[in-house]
C-alpha cells in the first residue's frame, strides 16, 4: 500500500506517518524544504521535493506510484492574510485533487476541521444538522470551501472522505506555543470562566480515524471525529498545561469583554489591511469562549472509527515527555 501525504513535517503529519508505516503503508511525503525533507525521511517516509502551491512533475510521479492521498497540509495561522489562505487551503487543494484524479489515485482523505460548520454555540452537533453556509473567519471558511471541492470530486473510481477534527492535541504540538507563552507571562485568562464544553481529539485518535477512512468503502462524506467524551475548556487545558509544568491560574475574562475587543482588533486590522495576527480574534472566542461540541457517532457507525487513547493516558504521555 502506497500513500502520498501532504503536511508530513507538521504536527499532524509527524504523528501520523509512523503509524501509517507501522500499518504497512509506504509513505511518500511532500516536502518543500531541505529541513522538511529531512524530517519526513527520519520518520521513514520518502521525501517528494515540491511546493504545494505549484505542484510539479515530482508530485505527479509520486501520485502515479500511489493508491491513496492524505491531504493534511493547511495554512492555520490566525491572521487576516486572505490571499495566502485561499492560495494554500483552496487553490492548492483543488490542484491536488486534479492531479490525484489524473494519476490514478483511488482514495483521497482530507483533514478538514470541525469549525467548517457555521454557528455558535455548537452543541453536540451532528453532520446532518450542521448548517450549509460558510463560516466567516478565513481559516474555517477556506477549509470549508476546500472540503466542498473534495466531496464534490467523489466518484466510483475516486473515493473522497473529509475528516473534521476539533481541537487536536498531543505531544510536540507547536500550535499551542502561544498558549504556553501566555501562561508563562501571566497573560492567560479563562474566557467566560472556561466552563464551556470543547470537543477535542488526540492526534493518535485522529490517526485511527485516518486509517478507518482509508479502509472504508464510503465516499463523498464528511465526518466529525473526536475523543468521544465531553470536557470543559478549563478541564482540558489545565491538564495539558500542568503536564507541561505550568499553572494557568484562575484569572477570568468575561466573554462579552473578550468578544468586544476581538471585534475592535478585527476592525482595525481589516481597515489598515494588516496581515499579521491580532492579539485576539472572534474565531478564538467562538472556539474557546463558547461551547463547541460535536458528535462523531456517524464516523463510528459508518467508518468503524474507534478511540485508541483516552484523555488521561494522553495527559500521562505529555507528562512523560516533559520529564524527559
Amino acid at each position: 500500500m502506497k500513500i502520498f501525504v501532504t503536511g508530513g513535517s507538521g504536527f499532524v503529519g509527524q504523528s501520523i506517518i509512523p503509524i501509517l508505516i507501522e500499518r504497512g503503508f509506504q509513505v511518500f511525503a511532500l516536502a518543500r524544504s531541505t529541513t522538511s525533507a529531512e524530517i519526513v525521511k527520519d520518520l521513514g517516509a520518502i521525501p517528494v521535493i515540491d511546493d504545494l502551491t505549484s505542484l510539479s512533475r515530482n508530485t505527479a510521479d509520486a501520485l502515479r506510484a500511489c493508491e491513496y492521498v492524505l491531504h493534511s497540509a493547511a495554512h492555520m495561522d490566525l491572521s487576516y492574510d486572505k490571499a495566502l489562505f485561499y492560495k494554500i487551503n483552496v487553490q492548492a487543494t483543488e490542484d491536488l485533487l486534479r492531479k490525484s484524479i489524473e494519476n490514478g489515485i483511488r482514495r483521497f482523505v482530507y483533514i478538514s476541521a470541525a469549525p467548517v460548520v457555521p454557528g455558535s454555540p455548537i452543541v453536540n452537533l451532528t453532520e446532518k444538522d450542521a448548517g450549509k453556509q460558510f463560516p466567516k473567519a478565513l481559516y474555517p471558511k477556506t477549509k470549508a470551501i476546500a472540503e466542498k471541492a473534495v466531496l464534490k470530486a467523489n466518484s466510483k473510481s475516486f473515493k473522497t472522505i473529509s475528516l473534521r477534527p476539533p481541537a487536536i492535541w498531543g505531544p510536540n504540538n507547536h500550535h499551542y506555543d502561544d498558549l504556553l507563552e501566555n501562561v508563562k507571562n501571566g497573560k492567560w485568562r479563562w474566557i467566560g470562566g472556561g466552563h464551556q464544553i470543547l470537543s477535542t481529539i488526540h492526534v493518535k485518535n485522529l490517526a485511527s480515524a485516518v486509517l478507518a477512512a482509508l479502509s472504508s468503502d464510503e465516499g463523498g462524506q464528511a465526518y466529525f471525529v473526536t475523543d468521544g467524551d465531553r470536557r470543559s475548556v478549563k478541564e482540558t487545558f489545565t491538564a495539558i498545561l500542568q503536564a507541561e509544568g505550568l499553572d494557568p491560574g484562575e484569572k477570568e475574562l468575561p466573554r462579552s469583554v473578550a468578544l468586544f475587543f476581538a471585534h475592535v482588533f478585527g476592525g482595525i486590522w481589516k481597515i489598515l489591511g494588516l496581515k499579521s495576527r491580532p492579539p485576539v480574534m472572534p474565531l478564538m472566542i467562538r472556539l474557546m469562549g463558547t461551547e463547541f461540541s460535536v458528535s462523531d457517532q456517524k464516523a463510528r457507525n459508518e467508518l468503524g472509527y474507534q478511540n485508541v487513547i483516552d484523555f488521561q493516558k494522553g495527559i500521562e504521555e505529555l507528562k512523560s515527555q516533559h520529564i524527559l
